[in-house]
């Protein structure tokens, strides 16, 4: 049984570590790790497959996985499941398309209204009347987002001339990314007020969300993250 571990150039006790995984709080991801490892216990892969997911790190570093065998072992895993950690990415992969590639489809279309991207530009402050104000310059051709946003605006696009995006709309609040998916392009929009923030905005694009290669994998990665969250309420709880 091993009593200490290695971390870095630190020898540390294995009874230390565990509570640090509770007050680090990376219970949560252990309890995930867990579920993960009894669904793929069942599946397997070559070492072709092994080593094409590790190309890149192996063009690098010829040694790369040798490295990666030592240093599991010097933290603590027991030799007999080296190889399966080695092989774990690839197994995930290959749960992930087993039970979900057939439904990637459906859940775009679910949620293809979250992740359409918006690109607007935009001031908030808590100062109503200075909202107020603010509008009707912009209304006028007085002063533009670029000019105004720096000097009053209270969020991140005060450092970007009042423009945000390309962003996904479920990224932004609730509330807002509401109303920007009602509004049309290249009109100003008379303040609102959203948690008590006065707020202007001009919807500049709205991009429509895509089903590629890349949203396809995002897609297949959220599945798969729903159904550990499910899979661990049910097996630890």
């Amino acid at each position: 049984m091993v009593d200490r571990i290695q971390l870095g150039k630190r020898s540390v006790q294995v009874d230390a570590v565990f509570p640090l995984v509770s007050g680090y709080n990376f219970m949560p991801q252990l309890m995930a790790g867990m579920v993960v490892d009894r669904a793929v216990g069942s599946y397997d892969c070559s070492v072709e497959e092994m080593l094409l997911h590790y190309n890149l790190q192996i063009s690098e570093d010829p040694e790369f996985l040798e490295k990666e065998r030592a240093r599991m072992v010097l933290e603590g895993v027991v030799p007999e499941d080296v190889e399966f950690f080695l092989r774990r990415p690839v197994l995930i992969e290959k749960l992930k398309h087993q039970m979900f590639a057939a439904h990637v489809e459906e859940a775009f279309i679910a949620r293809k209204s979250q992740l359409d991207k918006v690109v607007f530009s935009m001031i908030r402050n808590k100062n109503h009347e200075l909202v107020a104000e603010l509008f009707f310059r912009l209304q006028s051709g007085e002063d533009s987002f670029a000019g105004l946003a720096p000097k009053y605006s209270d969020g991140r696009e005060a450092k970007s001339e009042g423009q945000i995006g390309p962003v996904e709309l479920r990224g932004l609040n609730p509330k807002l990314a509401h109303f920007l998916s009602t509004v049309k392009p290249g009109a100003l929009n008379p303040p609102v007020i959203i948690d008590g923030y006065g707020i202007i905005t001009l919807l500049k694009e709205r991009i429509p969300a895509r089903l590629d290669e890349d949203m396809q994998q995002n897609i297949l990665a959220y599945l798969f993250d729903e159904w550990v969250k499910k899979e661990v309420r049910e097996y630890f709880y």
